[in-house]
């Protein structure tokens, strides 16, 4: 068995985000002792609260274990996510259940950043020049989505957050009719809405949270 640090920008434990991976893993599963950290563990809601991006800092989107959403800044998580990368111990594998880019968190042989498994995989599905629709949870991560679609494609934003909007997500789409791929760039974003927005608009789907989990199924081996 290999210990696989899940390790969320939220609290711990995340019910909506590990089964779903563990079962995109497969057979591997079987191979794996899920273990779970979060980077707000331990803080209340008003401490969370003030916290959030100040100064024009990347905001990110995640949930107390509660299943409230809260939205923090990108700085300070990165300094947490730091400290959690740091305690995992040898042998072990992490996933960051994020795909904000933590540059600042050390690059690491069993580290596997989610933002990273799902850039490469947008890059891989996207031809030449495509026109890629780009759903992310909050408004003001445009610019960073708009950063990571393939050179040469054009970004088309929409906005749906996984955690307020049980709505369906038919009229958030509409923008996405001239796209030749869609990029759900949120781990919050399940298997269910993936299928969803492939039926409503009958585009291809990046999905983060399945891209994590292939990323992971390979270190596995």
């Amino acid at each position: 068995m290999t210990a696989v640090h899940f390790l969320t920008i939220g609290q711990a434990p995340r019910p909506d985000v590990v089964p779903e991976l563990l079962g995109f893993l497969g057979e591997a599963a079987a191979r794996v002792t899920p273990v779970e950290a979060g980077a707000l563990d331990g803080m209340s809601r008003e401490e969370v609260l003030a916290v959030g991006p100040r100064n024009g800092e990347m905001p990110l989107v995640s949930r107390l274990a509660t299943g409230e959403e809260v939205v923090v800044g990108e700085g300070f998580l990165e300094e947490r996510m730091g400290r959690l990368v740091d305690a995992v111990p040898d042998g072990a594998l992490a996933a960051i259940l994020c795909t904000g880019p933590f540059n600042a968190v050390r690059e690491r042989r069993w580290l596997v950043k989610a933002g990273a498994a799902f850039d490469r995989a947008l890059a891989a599905a996207c031809p030449e020049g495509a026109t890629v629709g780009m759903l992310i949870p909050e408004p003001r991560q445009e610019e960073d989505a708009r950063r990571r679609v393939p050179a040469g494609s054009r970004a088309i934003v929409a906005t749906h957050s996984p955690y307020v909007e049980a709505r369906s997500v038919g009229d958030v789409l509409a923008p996405f009719r001239d796209a030749d791929r869609i990029g759900l760039n949120c781990l919050g974003y399940t298997g269910a809405l993936a299928d969803e927005v492939e039926r409503v608009t009958g585009k291809p789907v990046v999905l983060a949270r399945r891209e994590l989990a292939r990323a992971l199924a390979r270190r596995l081996g």
